[in-house]
């Protein structure tokens, strides 16, 4: 599937929260297949599209009927200081204004907003977006039967931008089944249930306009897109197939058009919500891989015969990749079987899965196929991923048992004063022949060696080779090894 990527800066959240911050939304790829999780298998039965009369030809009535007691309006509070900037204030329609503060000469104000979202079992637990109860002081949930409960956000993934809260009610409460987004198509009749603007319960329909759309929200995008009316305050809400099951969660927009909106298919969602049920979070699969796109010219320059899959450019130290054997300039081409033909196919195919997950790789290695076997790690925060602070987790263990020094091949120990003496070199390493035992390494990659962990740290920095100045007999000289 070709997939148009969109700047983000032409896309707004469908945000009626003041309380809601306007982070990146982002979306995984589409598993299919996936069975129910323990979560959502329940004794009760949730309500299905109605039998007998109905038909969506003539009437969506029956359908909204028996769909609309489990979607809820989602009212937020927060605490912010009196200098919120005006552009902030543009994202909050909702927003008190700011006389409306906590006694007299607060700097805090009551922030509130409003939002939506669905209940998935009778026992009181719903989905919503990340963004509307994001940094929120108190959730309040409110049923079509006007009905209020407290909300407790029990875990988040601002990644595929989606919340899991849970209300306690004395009896069971009505909830809805979840689809297989994966299964529908381009064209097929869809139902969205909102509170647009805080107009409760607000009911559109439409079509699927587009899958897999990539808006330039996150590693994860892969939203369906729909005309079914979406504004501000469908957040969160519920996208139903004519079946009455959820086959997407409703979250962002187009500021600039009409008839464009965007929702996080609910095969993203399912297989993970145990993980925020029971952890807070998801574990999220993580090989731990830089990566470059094939063009035609690097692939006649590394004579691969295909221009097909995603080169891995680095491979981490320490890592799942690097633990399982796979090396830079290995040719991915498949994930259990699945065609990777770009680097975003392999980050939604690899955090389709949980940490902990074994995968099989199809790769090519010097002209050769072969399938490696790789144990999936957990996926580092996107700033950890910037900053490459994975590279170094090691160091934990104490900068002289570092991987990295035993893939290169050689011992040190500290120097007074600074600096790293070299006390051991390992034949048939990338240091044998570089490096002695006696030198001292100084410097590293532009990084002074004062102690052992900044030789450890420089280390792991990207580059094709490690470049150290070093201190032998006397003299100063510079010495080179490849990346492990």
């Amino acid at each position: 599937m070709k997939r148009h990527n969109l700047y983000a800066t032409v896309f707004a959240f469908c945000l009626g929260a003041g309380a809601a911050q306007a982070t990146g939304l982002i979306a995984p790829n589409e598993p299919s297949g996936v069975p129910a999780t323990p979560l959502l298998r329940q004794a009760a039965t949730p309500p299905q599209a109605p039998e007998g009369a109905y038909n969506p030809t003539l009437s969506l009535a029956p359908l909204v009927k028996a769909l609309q007691p489990a979607v809820v309006n989602i009212h937020v509070e927060q605490n912010v200081r009196n200098e919120m900037s005006s552009m902030f204030e543009f994202f909050a329609p909702f927003m008190v204004p700011p006389e409306a503060r906590q006694g007299d000469g607060s700097d805090f104000r009551v922030q509130t907003g409003q939002g939506s979202g669905f209940l998935i079992s009778p026992d009181g637990y719903l989905l919503t977006n990340h963004h509307v109860v994001a940094d929120a002081d108190s959730v309040k949930v409110k049923l079509a039967d006007d009905r209020e409960f407290e909300g407790t956000v029990v875990g988040t993934d601002s990644r595929i931008d989606i919340a899991l809260i849970k209300i306690d009610a004395e009896n069971a409460l009505p909830y809805v089944a979840s689809g297989t987004s994966n299964e529908m198509s381009v064209g097929d009749w869809v139902v969205a249930i909102g509170n647009p603007f805080g107009l409760s319960h607000t009911v559109t329909a439409g079509i699927i306009s587009a899958k897999g759309r990539v808006i330039g929200a996150g590693p994860y995008d892969n939203f369906i897109q729909t005309d079914a009316s979406i504004n501000p305050g469908n957040s969160g809400g519920p996208l139903f197939n004519l079946a009455g099951e959820v086959i997407g969660i409703n979250t962002a927009i187009n500021a600039s058009g009409q008839g464009i909106g965007f929702a996080v298919p609910m095969d993203m969602v399912s297989p993970f919500l145990n993980d925020l049920k029971t952890d807070g979070e998801i574990a999220r699969g993580w090989l731990g891989v830089s990566l470059q796109n094939l063009d035609k010219e690097l692939a006649s320059g590394l004579n691969l015969g295909t221009s097909s899959g995603v080169l891995l450019s680095e491979v981490h130290v320490d890592q799942p990749a690097d633990k399982a054997g796979l090396q830079p300039g290995d040719l991915i081409q498949s994930v259990d079987g699945a065609e990777v033909d770009n680097s975003a196919d392999l980050v939604r195919l690899i955090g389709r899965h949980r940490a902990g997950d074994k995968v099989k790789i199809g790769v090519i290695r010097n002209g050769n196929e072969r399938v490696v076997s790789a144990k999936l790690g957990k996926r580092p925060s996107e700033k950890e991923i910037r900053t490459a602070r994975f590279e170094s987790n090691s160091i934990d263990r104490g900068p002289e048992k570092s991987p990295v020094l035993n893939k290169l091949g050689f011992a040190v120990e500290p120097m007074p004063g600074g600096g790293a003496r070299v006390t051991d070199v390992t034949s048939d390493t990338p240091a044998a022949g570089k490096l002695r035992s006696g030198d001292i390494i100084i410097e590293v990659n532009g990084t002074p060696v004062r102690q052992l962990g900044d030789l450890v740290k420089a280390l792991v920095r990207r580059g094709q080779h490690n470049v150290m100045v070093v201190k032998r007999d006397g003299r100063q000289i510079y010495v080179a090894l490849p990346k492990p």
